[in-house]
């Protein structure tokens, strides 16, 4: 199957996860913070190769984050926009994936947690793995992070998991 002849696939996926602490790439905590999310995604190109099935995924997603800090409730709300690459071990749509996506995200706040953002707007990234079911049905895990990539400085950054589920139409 060429690029072209690629059925357009799409996903609603909903999302629920916690923040993390500063063990990876973030400076501070907010792993006391909730997550719940739904992103659209839609495929647009395929590519069948020996090392298996590549996907292009366009995705767009909006996630709501809430905390307790200092006994004062937080929320941040992060609209991201990206291209996503999805890699099936498999010449098939099916079984075990893993996918990276890189692209723009804004932050409604800039203040979270002892978190201080120097932009709204930031660059997003995610890493997951997932499992796609011969009926179709996708459950993945998604590690998730924001930063303004040094643009500016200082460069805190924030990073959460999520545990998400996949409908495909």
């Amino acid at each position: 199957m060429t690029p072209a002849e690629a059925r357009a696939e799409q996903e609603v996926i909903f999302s629920a996860g916690k923040g993390l602490g500063d063990a990876l790439i973030q400076r501070d905590s907010i792993a006391s913070a909730e997550m719940a999310g739904i992103n659209f995604a839609t495929s647009f190109a395929e590519f069948p190769l020996t090392s298996g099935l590549w996907q292009w995924w366009a995705q767009g997603s909006y996630s709501h984050l809430r905390l307790d800090h200092r006994g004062e409730r937080q929320k941040q709300n992060v609209f991201e926009l990206k291209p996503v690459l999805r890699w099936y071990p498999r010449a098939r749509a099916e079984g075990f994936f893993g996918e990276a996506g890189v692209g723009a995200a804004y932050l409604s706040d800039k203040h979270f947690g002892d978190i201080e953002l120097t932009t709204h707007g930031n660059f997003a990234l995610h890493f997951a793995a997932g499992y796609r079911l011969h009926s179709g049905a996708v459950a993945s895990l998604r590690y998730s992070h924001f930063s303004n990539a040094y643009t500016n400085t200082p460069n805190p950054g924030f990073d959460f998991a999520s545990l998400n589920w996949h409908f495909n139409f």
